[in-house]
């Protein structure tokens, strides 16, 4: 088995039998193979795109008989910045349905419109645990940071919440030109407002990592 690491071939040969959570674990673990600061963004088995041998198959074993293993790492700060692009990027794809449940809502197509709200839904519960995961990773305080001369990032993130509750209870009094209001004045600047939150996170983590080096 030959295992490349960022276009490199390492020295390491498994020992079976081993489990792909194992496998990964023990490239981690030694920085003449994946330095400390980095995390794994692609894996490719025999030429295959194969990432989810480490996000949905830790568990089960690593066959013996592959030829190949291709692995490519990023830094923190890059996984990061990728990360904060996609979620600008599907902030701004939010935006665009949330005006189309709107319109929906105003035509009486109350059932369509409930569709893209559950996907909307959907879509904004990985953005909250994307950017609860850099600040774990940075070991952010949330409280300390402002969002603006009067709110912290943390009591800002807790607006943003309450206002889906509201989303909710509007839904259940079936107040369709009221969920429309909702979603056209309030819950697009909250997208928007998403959008200032990832922004003063980069902007921190960035000042963070320059401090280091």
């Amino acid at each position: 088995m030959e295992i490349y690491i960022n276009g490199i071939k390492i020295d390491y040969q498994p020992v079976f039998p081993l489990t792909w959570g194992n496998f990964f674990q023990r490239l981690l673990e030694n920085e003449n193979y994946i330095p400390k600061d980095h995390g794994i963004v692609a894996v490719s088995v025999d030429g295959a795109d194969s990432l989810n041998v480490m996000t949905e198959q830790s568990d089960r074993m690593v066959p013996e008989n592959i030829k190949t293993i291709t692995i490519a790492t990023k830094n923190s700060l890059a996984i990061t910045r990728d990360g904060f692009a996609k979620v600008s990027a599907l902030l701004e794809s939010i935006k665009r349905e949330i005006i189309d449940a709107a319109d929906l809502y105003r035509q009486g197509k109350p059932n369509e419109a409930s569709t893209k709200i559950v996907k909307i839904m959907e879509a904004i519960k990985p953005i909250v645990n994307f950017i609860n995961s850099v600040g774990m990773s940075f070991s952010l305080d949330f409280d300390a940071l402002p969002y603006d001369s009067n709110t912290t990032l943390r009591e800002k993130v807790g607006q943003f919440l309450e206002t889906l509750d509201q989303l909710v209870a509007a839904q259940e009094k079936q107040d369709y030109v009221e969920i429309a209001d909702y979603l056209e004045y309030r819950l697009v600047d909250d997208m928007n407002g998403w959008n200032t939150i990832v922004n003063l996170l980069l902007q921190e983590v960035e000042a963070r990592h320059s401090k280091i080096i």
